[in-house]
């Protein structure tokens, strides 16, 4: 079989590019690879409340990480969509885009403007309909594929929520998706009419050959050349212009490696003959940790929201319940103190982690206990719980993805070096505390009663607890927001039209390839990142 452009990964980024490579090109043939199912249509996959469904079943991929040092050796649950549209097709449908400086930082790093936020404007309006009327209309799209909003719900404790986190001394923020998302603003989500919208069938994939169900097991190369792609059943088929890897940050590593592109050292492992010199492949990873607490709330009956007895408004079915998301800076001292503890060069006012309009922090209180099943408590979906998840947005840990064999299908060893950092910890622990402020202030009180404490956990955090009682909760319960990236960086792996260093004809087009993290839910980011390969590519570059 033979097709112009070869797409391997059916995923949110790569159902994008194949669509617009064949919108902008049609008489090209452009064909999709996905190693899962087209689940468009189950049920899970529509509507809001089957995502919390969706965790350990056969449309994710199912990771363990390898033992985390600094979680005592613990292995953490990772995931992503297994099936076409990738994560679109799983996610928590969040849509957060980050600040203008994150960017700007990644054009700074490999010295391109188009990958700054200016550059990346175009493809974020390009991507939404955005139904949000007091906002900028400058920096949102009217006519894109995917249709965002904030959330419509009112849920009954909202107004106490936005009065706790207001105390706290932050302010507020009508456009978290402006170029500045510090503050408390409304939860942004891209629920279409309570329906989810994966990147395949909003974008519609129209003229696309889609295979499913389909290992790749290697990228064929002729010389530094890609010229197709050998299928885990022995089927070739090649590539007349490019081969465009979107397996996503730990399947696109996996698969460059396993077709010799990558560390000697590594390669030599398994095996595998090294036909490109890449040793940074796998290198760079990163993730977003976060610390969910879980608390009773004060008054079941004012607050009942994700029960069956308790969803007393039809609209609570047509999103996740939440209604407010909070991004914070972290202090500036403290983190200066702990990046020169952690060996970073010439760190003075300028350092970019210092920013003050950096989003260090995101806090995300969910009226479900949305973690509850990973961690081992005995917590009732009955809206007498909630969640409010604490993340450490911008990560200076970095680990790695390797091989486990030479199995394409197995998991690769996904080590994300979580909490290695003191800056990392400083984030954490002030996060966890700015949460706790809200919680135990006047609105705070009148919300929540008191902590759902994970098994073995003899006391309640608050804000007198130690940063080493802290730094213990975390160390014992901390967990993924399944935000992994990096593993196949700019500047590093790729160049800044995306394409793999030291070979002709093929690119990576998915998260894997952003050089730092962004303060930001990445599913914005990625499709801007795929809009733009879809524009690079087609122009030639």
């Amino acid at each position: 079989m033979t097709t112009d452009y070869l797409i391997l990964g059916g995923g949110l980024a790569g159902c994008v590019v194949a669509t617009r490579l064949k919108e902008y090109n049609p008489t090209a043939t452009v064909t999709l690879i996905e190693a899962g199912p087209n689940a468009h249509g189950h049920e899970w996959m529509i509507e809001p409340m089957g995502t919390f469904k969706l965790h350990l079943s056969d449309f994710e991929y199912n990771y363990l990480t390898v033992p985390q040092k600094q979680y005592n050796g613990r292995r953490v649950f990772i995931t992503g969509g297994k099936q076409l549209s990738g994560s679109s097709s799983v996610n928590y449908a969040m849509w957060t885009r980050g600040g203008r400086d994150d960017y700007d930082l990644w054009s700074k790093i490999v010295q391109d403007d188009k990958w700054s936020y200016e550059g990346l404007l175009p493809y974020f309006r390009r991507t939404e309909t955005h139904h949000i009327e007091s906002v900028d209309p400058r920096q949102h799209g009217s006519d894109g594929p995917i249709h965002t909003t904030a959330s419509a719900r009112k849920y009954p404790l909202k107004d106490l929520i936005w009065d706790a986190f207001l105390s706290t001394g932050l302010g507020a923020t009508k456009d978290a998706n402006g170029g500045n998302p510090l503050g408390v603003a409304p939860y942004t989500e891209n629920w279409r009419d309570g329906k989810r919208q994966p990147s395949g069938k909003a974008y519609g994939l129209k003229g696309v050959d889609v295979v499913t169900n389909t290992f790749v097991r290697r990228i064929i190369l002729e010389g530094n050349v890609a010229v197709g792609a050998e299928l885990i059943d022995g089927r070739v088929i090649r590539a007349n212009k490019e081969v465009i890897l979107s397996c996503g940050s730990i399947r696109s590593p996996q698969l460059l490696l396993l077709s010799g592109i990558g560390p000697k050292e590594e390669l030599a492992k398994h095996g595998i003959e090294q036909l490109v010199d890449s040793p940074d492949v796998g290198a760079n990873f990163n993730d977003h940790t976060c610390l969910t607490l879980f608390y009773k709330v004060k008054d079941p009956e004012l607050s009942r929201v994700a029960g069956a007895a308790g969803w007393t408004d039809p609209s609570y079915l047509r999103g996740i319940p939440a209604d407010v998301v909070v991004t914070a800076n972290a202090d500036k001292e403290k983190l200066k103190e702990a990046l020169i503890k952690d060996g970073h060069p010439n760190v003075d006012d300028s350092h970019p982690h210092l920013a003050p309009t950096r989003g260090h922090i995101e806090i995300l209180p969910i009226y479900a206990p949305t973690e509850a099943p990973h961690t081992n408590l005995n917590v009732p979906f009955d809206g007498t719980c909630m969640t409010v998840g604490v993340l450490n947005l911008l990560p200076t840990s970095r680990g790695s993805v390797t091989l486990a064999s030479t199995d394409p299908t197995a998991d690769p060893l996904i080590d994300p070096n979580y909490y290695a950092t003191e800056t990392d910890r400083v984030i954490s622990r002030q996060g966890v505390r700015l949460a706790l402020q809200a919680l135990e202030s006047s609105a705070g009180r009148q919300i929540v009663d008191e902590e759902f404490l994970p098994p073995g956990t003899g006391k309640q955090l608050t804000q007198q607890s130690t940063d080493e009682e802290i730094d213990d909760r975390m160390t014992r319960f901390a967990a993924t927001w399944f935000h992994p990236t990096g593993s196949c960086s700019m500047g590093k792996v790729v160049d800044t039209n995306l394409k793999v260093k030291g070979i002709e004809n093929l690119r990576v087009v998915d998260a894997s390839v952003m050089p730092c993290p962004i303060g930001a839910h990445y599913q914005v980011a990625t499709y801007a990142i795929a809009e733009q390969a879809a524009d690079i590519i087609t122009k030639g570059q």
